[in-house]
């Protein structure tokens, strides 16, 4: 586990990087002992940086939610991260592309609650019982990490991502809200296209849970 001074300088490179929109190094690549446990430990620090800079937590993102994306990454289970007030845009707005490093997006279901969600035994039926609707989405991802370190050459890791609050950069929410139990979530799918071309597709069965 690293010291929680480590912790803290390690949250504050991500921090200064979002703000500046220039790249770090890794954390795994500085320090190859770098567990789970400290990855999100430098997400959490630098989440308290930005709630203390008056940017308060609005929701959370899971994320690595196939069986697939799990596989290629080497992990068992979906990551998560934290969406914050300032991260939130409204469909058809206008976004500021020099806001992001090199931002992608992916096409989501967001679940907007209407009560809270907590302790370790929450079940399926629960989620939906305390979901009020269910928008489409699209998801803002970007990375303040170098993918490739310029002094090594080591590629950045699972945890690398988890520490940069899951790659975690902005949420743009549809309209046409549904509650949970008016359709079928599996099968609802997905077209994303660039200018009239399609880019991807895909269906929520994908999605594990």
């Amino acid at each position: 586990m690293l010291s929680d001074d480590l912790i803290h300088a390690l949250a504050r490179d991500f921090y200064e990087a979002e703000q500046s929109r220039v790249q770090v190094r890794a954390p795994s690549v500085r320090y190859p002992d770098l567990t789970m446990a400290d990855a999100y430990a430098i997400q959490n620090a630098w989440v308290e940086m930005k709630i203390a800079s008056g940017n308060p937590i609005k929701g959370f993102k899971i994320g690595l939610t196939s069986r697939a994306m799990q596989m290629a990454v080497g992990i068992s289970e979906p990551d998560h991260g934290v969406l914050l007030e300032d991260m939130f845009f409204e469909s058809g707005e206008t976004i500021p592309s020099d806001r992001f490093i090199g931002p992608r997006l992916e096409v989501e279901l967001a679940f907007v609650l209407g009560k809270q969600l907590k302790g370790p035994n929450v079940s399926v039926f629960d989620v939906l019982d305390a979901t009020q609707y269910v928008v489409p989405a699209l998801e803002i991802i970007d990375s303040r990490a170098f993918m490739t370190d310029p002094d090594t050459g080591r590629q950045r890791s699972v945890l690398d991502t988890i520490a940069d609050n899951a790659a975690n950069a902005g949420v743009i929410l549809g309209g046409n809200p549904i509650r949970p139990e008016q359709a079928d979530l599996r099968w609802v799918s997905a077209i994303l296209s660039q200018n009239g071309v399609i880019e991807e597709t895909g269906v929520a069965a994908g999605v594990l849970g």
